[in-house]
């Protein structure tokens, strides 16, 4: 057996299962290494500081070119008997003490990495890791402390970034929002929201990044409950939510991230707690004292790079064009696919849709410097302690969804922002953008102003009111699969275009604009489609576009 060519007995492994992996181990050395590498037992590592050590002896040898994927969760210091049980809020020296915390774990991460990096002999493997780091996690004794304690607008800050050593085998960063458990009285474990800029800040010490991807903020719509209460205790506090877009952009180096050639980044994660929203709820304005949305800005430079990119973003038309102030003229030379799913409020606190005339916000309010969470407990914390004690949570969400009208003040330059994007991206494959819409009346049905929805607009769909739908588009370059193979035509010979809008319809210009999509490189002919299944003139499911493909998620580890 010892005498066996290591590439033969490579082969032989690689078609045995598991267990037959397993009984081979221990035949000769080279039967050692091949059972190593193919039975996947060293490809993932949840690492931990109580785990550190292990995972040093394990990997500062040839297992390390077996390792493929790296998890880390981050967690803050339970409260504990000497904590105040009537203190609401935490003092400026809590919040610094936390992002310490936060920069030490971080720290630790990078550094363990670092110490098996520095012990390859052979540099040539690296840059193939894919690396999770979940959001901070503290568990809260929800007997004991209030809900104020659970819901913490205050983002959690990385300190000193520059001091985090490069780590040239990461390939994919992945940053996730760890799964909610929801309770009659609350949920848990309670999450700690991220400033936006730590993507960037960890991305720039990684020179090999190939891909970046995020789950989080769905933190950021909780507070449609009718329980006066619930609704403030929840809320995220406008002030931090709109500092942590804008930090984004001042973390932004031109030039930064060459590497990077793929990004999953979704700002709405979970979409359901950004869709369970009262829509008649005034909302913030994110933008001002700019004049277009830094972050959406911030997204656009990041992709001229790139070769793929799925949004799910709250955004204005500066994600896909600069201002007319700006002056250039950006290029995609390289994107092959772009798949943007937009929330249906404007970064500006207006929304791209309506619904009812009279109900609901129309602008959004300016953020000023009152909205902010305070630093010690206030007689208003206390009274909305007492109004939400001992309330279910399942009797008091108040979800009101109503706007599924396209708002032509806001939509039209989105979208014909979009179009003008797609012209200036000649390795085009695919492209869609959408907005997912729902509709739920029945808080409404005892105002008279309920009665002027015009339902056929949304479905034929006789359960409409608890499906989820879609607006949007997508395009096919010829030659490829159909968005829609019920309506389209697989490998097509042609450009083919979707358009699943209801009865809405864009202007002559507008339309001209996406029907020259590909038309430079693959000529004129076009198929348009603008029915989806059974919907008619109606609003669709949202299945054809959440079909989308995404980047392969790593194997469950049970941390999400």
């Amino acid at each position: 057996m010892d005498k066996l060519p290591q590439e033969l007995v490579d082969r032989i492994s690689s078609y045995l299962g598991r267990q037959d992996l397993r009984n081979t181990l221990l035949l000769s050395r080279q039967f050692q290494y091949a059972a190593e590498q193919y039975s996947a037992t060293f490809e993932s590592y949840v690492l931990t500081e109580s785990n550190a050590e292990k995972f040093l002896a394990t990997y500062s040898n040839r297992r390390f070119n077996y390792l493929r994927y790296i998890h880390f969760s981050t967690e803050f210091p339970e409260f504990d008997s000497n904590d105040n049980e009537d203190n609401c809020r935490e003092s400026l020296e809590e919040l610094e003490s936390l992002d310490q915390e936060f920069t030490r774990q971080i720290n630790f991460l990078f550094s363990t990495v670092d110490a098996i990096e520095s012990r390859q002999a052979d540099v040539s493997n690296l840059g193939r890791i894919d690396l999770s780091i979940y959001t901070p996690k503290r568990s809260v004794n929800r007997e004991k402390f209030c809900l104020h304690q659970t819901f913490v607008s205050w983002r959690v800050h990385l300190l000193s970034s520059a001091t985090l050593p490069q780590l040239s085998s990461i390939q994919h960063l992945r940053v996730l929002d760890p799964d909610q458990e929801f309770y009659s009285d609350g949920l848990d474990p309670a999450l700690r929201m991220l400033d936006h800029r730590i993507l960037l800040d960890l991305s720039n010490k990684l020179p090999n990044l190939h891909s970046l991807t995020c789950k989080v903020g769905g933190g950021e719509w909780h507070g449609s409950f009718v329980n006066e209460g619930l609704r403030h205790i929840t809320r995220d506090w406008a002030g931090p939510r709109r500092d942590s877009r804008h930090d984004f952009r001042k973390a932004l180096v031109e030039g930064a991230l060459s590497s990077l050639r793929h990004v999953d980044l979704d700002f709405l994660y979970p979409l359901d707690l950004t869709e369970s929203i009262d829509q008649r709820r005034s909302l913030p304005n994110l933008v001002k004292p700019a004049a277009f949305d830094p972050f959406s800005t911030s997204i656009r430079l990041l992709s001229y790079q790139l070769r793929s990119m799925k949004l799910c973003v709250v955004a204005d038309e500066t994600l896909f064009w600069p201002t007319v102030r700006d002056g250039s003229t950006p290029a995609w030379p390289n994107l092959k696919s772009i798949d943007v799913m937009f929330h249906i409020a404007a970064p500006s606190g207006s929304w791209y849709f309506q619904g009812i005339p009279g109900v609901g916000s129309v602008e959004g309010f300016d953020v000023t410097n009152d909205m902010y969470p305070p630093l010690t407990t206030t007689d208003k914390d206390t009274h909305d302690d007492v109004m939400a004690m001992e309330t279910n949570w399942d009797n008091q969400q108040r979800i009101v969804q109503f706007r599924v009208t396209p708002n032509e003040r806001l939509l039209v330059p989105f979208l014909t922002a979009f179009a003008r994007a797609l012209a200036h991206m000649p390795s085009l494959k695919d492209a869609a953008l959408w907005s997912p819409l729902t509709l739920e009346l029945s808080a409404l049905e005892s105002e008279d102003r309920y009665r002027r929805f015009d339902t056929t607009q949304v479905t034929n769909f006789p359960d409409a009111d608890h499906v989820g739908l879609a607006w949007g588009m997508a395009y096919r370059k010829p030659g490829v699969k159909a968005f829609d193979s019920w309506n389209g035509e697989d490998f097509c010979a042609s450009r083919q275009l979707w358009w699943r809008v209801g009865k809405w319809r864009p202007g002559s210009e507008l339309h001209e604009l996406y029907r020259q999509v590909g038309r430079d490189r693959h000529g004129y002919q076009l198929k348009e489609y603008w029915d989806a299944f059974m919907a008619g003139e109606g609003l669709t499911y949202r299945d054809d576009f959440e079909m989308c493909p995404t980047m392969p998620e790593p194997p469950d580890v049970g941390l999400t």
